[in-house]
């Protein structure tokens, strides 16, 4: 009968083939550290890869004592130990007793920084050409994973904020995220005002495709202020340097994109407030002025008061009428001279002066080309037409004035 195995009978299994297999213990590997992380409780975890494999490792306590320099990301170690297994996960990984640092920085660190410079030096990262975010946001664009804790944190925060909520799902992490998320970053132009481009965190594997030269200049060309939230607060990758605004975290980036809709609420209380208070004090004083009025100003002062107005209304309108007259003369003048000058170079006047306008069916006759013996035209004069009849067609040479 075929033997059936519990999970931990099979990662007993496994373990002890591998502890048992004398070239996986006391070996020597190379490569690049990446997800370093250093534990309180002073154990060192991190991934070890080339540009092809990756393998977990780990560095305990006792074993980092003799470390004589600072492990991070990116670094190039020489990494002494044995392999094991990792029961409760069943995770193959590397328990290093001593590490020495390599030549030189990882491949991949280095093809970062450069492509860094690249970016910095064309003007991706500068400062003044990073946008304000929009005070009140009627439209905002999510870029992220449907399924992902990040979209759920981001519209949790934005909860009641009455704005349009667009998602552009893309794919944020493995084999074609780069490509993904320029493309939903491309599907909002025109739509939003504001954008959020997030994902919740991870290692620095999971995070690379937003160190990518496409995302880069896909937010670079975003027509609207990107807010850029990408793993945890010590996560930064060059979407972060590009994007106008970074965020530590997808609530971050929901917080700063909108106003507080408390805040907003307690203001307009504030100011409701006041204006009504000042709605009340006018009309306390108006109310004061109108009895100061009832009491000082008699009836007989009234009506001299009135007279005086009825007087200074009929001479604003005799002074109205003066003016209005005079206007009347300065434009009838213009306008008279304004005639005499169409009239001077009018083609009437040149008509009177003996010259005539000659027209055919087909329309203006300005040669002898243009009509033909026997043909009937019209001669326009400076006063009144003549019907003619074509005799005879010279040219320049024939005629004669």
């Amino acid at each position: 009968m075929t033997q059936i195995f519990t999970v931990t009978d099979l990662n007993q299994r496994i373990s002890d083939r591998l502890e048992n297999d004398p070239r996986l213990h006391d070996l020597w590997a190379r490569g690049e550290v990446s997800n370093y992380l250093h534990h309180r409780s002073g154990h060192r975890y991190f991934t070890l890869k080339d540009q092809d494999s990756q393998i977990s490792c780990v560095l305990f306590k006792g074993s980092a004592l003799s470390l004589n320099f600072e492990l991070d990301d990116g670094k190039n170690v020489l990494v002494f130990g044995d392999v094991a297994v990792y029961r409760p996960q069943g995770r193959v990984q590397l328990v290093a007793r001593a590490i020495k640092q390599d030549e030189g920085l990882g491949l991949r660190h280095l093809q970062l920084e450069a492509l860094k410079k690249k970016l910095a030096a064309e003007g991706l990262f500068a400062l003044e050409r990073k946008r304000a975010l929009p005070l009140y946001p009627e439209r905002i664009g999510i870029v992220t994973s449907p399924q992902g804790a990040a979209l759920r944190d981001v519209l949790r925060t934005l909860g009641p904020y009455p704005a349009r909520i667009i998602l552009s799902p893309a794919q944020v992490q493995g084999e074609g995220a780069e490509d993904s998320i320029a493309s939903a970053l491309f599907a909002l132009r025109g739509r939003a005002d504001v954008i959020i481009v997030c994902r919740g965190g991870g290692s620095t594997e999971d995070l690379w495709c937003f160190n990518s030269e496409i995302v880069a200049r896909a937010i670079f060309a975003c027509d609207s202020p990107v807010i850029s939230a990408v793993g945890h607060e010590t996560d930064v990758t060059i979407a972060d340097y590009v994007a106008d605004m970074r965020a530590a975290t997808p609530t971050a980036a929901a917080k700063m994109a909108v106003p507080d809709v408390e805040e907003l609420l307690d203001r307009l209380r504030s100011t409701q407030v006041r204006i009504m208070r000042a709605l009340w004090t006018g009309l306390e004083r108006k109310e004061e002025r109108l009895e100061y009025l009832k009491r000082s100003i008699s009836a007989k002062r009234m009506y001299s008061l009135a007279r005086d107005a009825r007087q200074r209304l009929d001479i604003l309108c005799q002074s109205l009428d003066e003016a209005q007259a005079d206007k009347m003369q300065s434009l009838k003048s213009r306008l008279e001279l304004a005639q005499g000058r169409l009239a001077a170079v009018g083609p009437r006047a040149t008509l009177l002066r003996g010259y005539a306008i000659a027209r055919s069916q087909k329309g203006l006759i300005l040669q002898a080309q243009d009509t033909r013996p026997g043909e009937e035209i019209e001669l326009i004069l400076g006063q009144g037409r003549l019907r003619c009849t074509v005799r005879e067609c010279l040219d320049d040479k024939e005629a004669s004035l």
